[in-house]
């Protein structure tokens, strides 16, 4: 992508172009939309354009890496890091290292041991002369701003072989299957086959995950499913919430909105907002709210505000922006579907099954405020699966600012959402990768349990853009799908 001229498109497009959003052209199955604001107008009325200045003292804390025997929390701004590491092979840790850091990470091909160590707020190079004991290391500077990690025995020149920082979110002890269609076996039988326990399906694309005892059994259990016909092994990878949330000083909760759900009809958008729990916010907000779906069973009950709140309530905030004269009704309805629960993270199978949920229910829009540096196969067929019968997905591009992609962001039939200003200039946390489809404000502030509470990433500005296309729908368009050229046309950004 060309950063110069993506950001002329956008000032162009955000601080000059003064047309309508429904005088946008549509693809010909599309016939009209309804009047909204202008470009600027939305994006003047979004929280996130004028909150740059505003400091939540509330900050979320990091987020450790972790496993049952493997946590690495790597405060990079602090120099400061914990670990406890029981006897867990080097291979295995530095990719933890890599995803805690950002570090480009090289060992020498074939080292390998097993590491133990437990300590506390130690700088950085004290943590690495704990963790890598029994070899010689260095920090190199490299060429693209990353620093470059290398291990080895004798000589730095030896390390060539790279660390997958994505290993560091693969479920060890988890496996997921697909049967081809009409295939004879079912999950059961490759559970009690392989010795695990079959820990969910998704019937319809016939798919399961299926769980072992410990990494060695998942491993076994690969071989021996890779040597049936018609059964494809995945790993199911961890995807990670880590937007920043915080609460603003002095504001008090503000709770009224200029705008109001439609009557419900037929011919009615749904999102699907695959996410974490939505909490009550209040009646103006909670009316856009048509159900409540988990697929992780029980769902967390901490009185903080949850991120699926802040994107449901910035989702609304959005069709707000874009919708126009107060009382308009957009036509459209929220479904909520938890995929993390009380954890941290959330994993691909979650990902796909709380999808497969939503649409369910009648989603035709999903928004996936969520990424992960991991490629899911099966996420991937899922997704292209249900994008060939017309739904349109959403994803957040990620909070790094960094060109590699992240997932499902990156899958072709995602539009890829990340963040920037008024001024078409990437937010400095922002992924600004070639696969990037749209560029939003990333900040939002949120009412919920009388405070104000400010939340910041892509994650934000997927959600703002599903608000905009709520806003924009009507069944005239012809399909949501439609809606993808208006974001486009409105917020994209030009590819070579």
């Amino acid at each position: 992508m060309n950063c110069r001229s993506a950001c002329s498109v956008l000032i162009l497009a955000w601080l000059t172009r003064q047309f309508l959003l429904a005088d946008s052209p549509l693809p010909a199955a599309a016939t009209a939309v309804p009047r909204t604001r202008s470009v600027s107008e939305t994006l003047a009325a979004l929280p996130g354009t004028n909150t740059q200045a505003i400091t939540a003292r509330k900050p979320a804390p990091a987020t450790p890496v972790s496993t049952a025997n493997l946590t690495l929390n790597w405060r990079t701004n602090a120099d400061s890091v914990d670990a406890r590491i029981l006897r867990q092979p080097l291979s295995r840790v530095l990719p933890h290292i890599a995803k805690a850091t950002g570090w480009q990470v090289f060992v020498e091909p074939g080292a390998d041991t097993l590491v133990s160590s437990a300590f506390k707020n130690q700088p950085s190079r004290t943590a690495l002369d704990r963790i890598l004991s029994d070899f010689n290391y260095a920090i190199l500077p490299a060429t693209n701003g990353r620093p470059r990690l290398v291990v080895f025995r004798t000589a730095a020149s030896s390390a060539t072989e790279e660390i997958d920082a994505a290993d560091a979110l693969r479920v060890d002890n988890e496996l997921i299957v697909r049967l081809k269609e009409g295939s004879k076996r079912t999950p059961e039988e490759l559970a009690q086959l392989t010795g695990g326990e079959l820990a969910g399906k998704i019937d319809p694309i016939h798919a399961a995950r299926l769980r072992y005892a410990d990494a060695a059994a998942a491993e076994a259990a690969r071989k021996k499913l890779a040597a049936l016909d018609g059964v494809t092994v995945d790993d199911n990878h961890r995807l990670p919430s880590n937007d920043s949330v915080g609460i603003l000083d002095g504001l008090a909760a503000a709770g009224g909105l200029s705008i109001r759900p439609a009557e419900v009809s037929a011919g009615r958008l749904v999102i699907g907002l695959v996410d974490s729990v939505v909490q009550p916010i209040n009646p103006a907000y909670d009316a856009f709210l048509i159900g409540r779906e988990s697929v992780v069973g029980s769902t967390s009950t901490s009185a903080e505000l949850s991120h699926g709140t802040s994107m449901f309530a910035n989702l609304i905030k959005a069709a707000e922006a874009t919708a126009g004269p107060s009382g308009t009704s957009p036509n459209f309805g929220v479904i909520a579907v938890d995929v993390y629960g009380a954890n941290e993270s959330t994993t691909a199978f979650d990902v796909a099954m709380g999808i497969h949920r939503a649409i369910q229910k009648g989603a035709n829009v999903v928004n996936l405020s969520l990424s992960s540096e991991a490629d899911s196969p099966f996420l991937h067929g899922l997704i292209q699966s249900y994008q060939g019968q017309g739904v349109l997905f959403l994803a957040a591009a990620g909070n790094d600012p960094v060109y590699s992609p992240t997932y499902p962001a990156s899958y072709p039939e995602v539009l890829a959402v990340t963040a920037g200003n008024s001024g078409g200039q990437y937010a400095p946390y922002a992924n600004r990768g070639p696969f990037v489809d749209l560029m939003l404000p990333g900040s939002g502030i949120v009412p919920y349990a009388g405070d104000q509470w400010m939340v910041t990433g892509t994650s934000t500005a997927t959600a703002y853009a599903s608000g905009i296309a709520g806003a924009l729908w009507n069944p005239r368009i012809g399909s949501p799908a439609n809606l993808d050229s208006v974001l486009r046309t409105q917020f994209g950004l030009k590819k070579p």
